[in-house]
């Protein structure tokens, strides 16, 4: 960008205007882009004084370039690395990053260190002691931990998202965790690892056009933008930043339209199925005939515990709770469930066949850390479209058979609240939080009247 005053005429490399906003763009170099999943760095300088733009590109530029000697030197490092490094290096001399308070002596001793390198690097020379960049006298840590110090180092969507897993209350689930990152990914993927300040409604756009354009179902661009909304959410609110979010309330083009319907099960179709399951008797068909009679979700059943198998008691049932290896979705997912119909003779099946001291009553799918679902969801839906109707084959999941019995149950006419009670959805009225819900005899007669 150029600009003159009177016969003198400044250039600002790295810079251009918009809408009388000086902006820093750059370039990254190729061998360095896969590290901050961009080709480019974009700042809004905020500014539309050229002058104050060249001194903030000046020292925009010490801090990238300071900071692609270090990458360049560390293979395995990143943007991110080079922050925690310099974290690190504060730490040691009893500091904080900005705008948290520190011990003034502290901060004192650590300037005077900085200062003692550039006079080392001078070695008696005014001039050079005068004109010295930092970069020329310190190591990229010391010059990014000094801008974290200022507090002149710009928080960015990788910071957002470390809040987020810090403060949630699932920051300890695996699964979560894993979700949550893979999902936000997609949008660093899209418009690089930029500072929080500097997103736009622009960049939600851009965002839903490149998850279009990949490929992505526009329910899966939803769920994905519903995480990105609550990442940059969590971080205006625990940084007490009054500003509207840009990927709150995002539209999607044609949204819901390349959605597959769900088709569930007939009474043929599941008279077919639960045949063939106890034809062939094993864990997998046990797993399939308690799905099918309890309209349980998979993840569920498959993470019961052989303890959570009721069979003693006046109403045989299973007991569907949070364990270390499987969560469940929701608050009203915690509930006992009576076994009836072929649920019941699978459930006494695993029983019987339980080894000694087994403690799943799937181990196939199931560990003290985790509960494939996953897994057990890909082998379920290749047994079932292997089997045939009238020479057709069953095209469904295991998840249509949790839909299949909620059409059952309203065919019978059980009331709603039973029906949610049975199957863990989210009751809708207020009144359904009260009072201890319904009775295991209640809700076995129910589905008694369905098989």
């Amino acid at each position: 960008m150029k600009a003159t005053f009177g016969i003198i005429q400044v250039t600002v490399p790295y810079t251009y205007q918009r809408g009388g906003t000086i902006y820093y763009q750059r370039g990254i170099p190729d061998d360095l882009q896969d590290r901050y999943g961009s080709k480019r760095i974009k700042i809004n300088l905020e500014t539309s004084d050229i002058r104050v733009a060249a001194k903030r590109v000046e020292a925009i530029n010490r801090e990238v370039e300071a900071e692609w000697v270090l990458l360049r030197a560390s293979p395995e490092s990143s943007p991110k690395a080079l922050k925690k490094h310099a974290e690190e290096l504060l730490k040691r001399w009893g500091l904080s990053p900005a705008p948290t308070p520190n011990d003034r002596d502290a901060v004192d001793l650590f300037y005077d260190h900085l200062e003692q390198k550039r006079e080392a690097y001078a070695a008696g020379d005014e001039d050079s002691y005068r004109e010295a960049r930092g970069g020329e006298y310190l190591d990229p840590v010391e010059i990014k931990a000094a801008q974290l110090l200022a507090g002149a180092v710009r928080p960015l969507l990788s910071d957002a998202l470390e809040l987020y897993l810090q403060v949630h209350p699932k920051r300890d689930d695996e699964k979560f965790v894993t979700y949550t990152q893979r999902a936000f990914s997609t949008l660093s993927s899209a418009i690089g690892d930029k500072a929080i300040d500097e997103l736009s409604r622009e960049d939600a756009h851009k965002y839903v056009a490149a998850q279009s354009k990949g490929g992505a179902k526009t329910s899966t661009i939803r769920r994905r933008l519903n995480v990105v909304r609550v990442v940059i959410e969590t971080w205006f609110r625990e940084k007490d930043i009054n500003r509207k979010n840009p990927f709150a309330q995002v539209p999607i083009a044609a949204e819901g339209a390349d959605a597959k319907k769900r088709e569930t099960f007939t009474t043929e179709e599941l008279q077919a199925l639960i045949t063939e399951c106890r034809e062939k008797d094993d864990d997998v068909r046990w797993l399939v005939a308690i799905l099918a009679d309890t309209g349980a979700r998979l993840a569920e059943v498959a993470g019961l515990a052989l303890d959570d198998i009721i069979l003693d008691g006046d109403v045989p049932h299973i007991v569907i709770e949070p364990r270390p290896w499987r969560s469940i979705k929701n608050a009203d997912s915690a509930r006992s469930v009576p076994l009836v119909g072929s649920a019941l003779w699978a459930a006494q099946r695993v029983k019987e066949e339980a080894k000694k001291g087994q403690r799943f009553a799937f181990p196939r799918y199931t560990t003290e850390e985790e509960t494939k679902a996953v897994h057990a969801s890909a082998t379920i839906a290749k047994w079932i479209r292997s089997l045939k109707l009238d020479g057709v084959s069953m095209d469904h999941t295991a998840h249509e058979l949790r839909h299949t019995m909620a059409d059952r149950l309203r065919d019978v006419q059980c009331p709603e609240d039973i029906r949610f009670a049975i199957g863990g959805w989210a009751s809708k009225g207020i009144g359904s939080k009260y009072g201890k819900g319904y009775t295991l005899r209640v809700m076995q007669e129910w589905l008694k009247e369905v098989v």
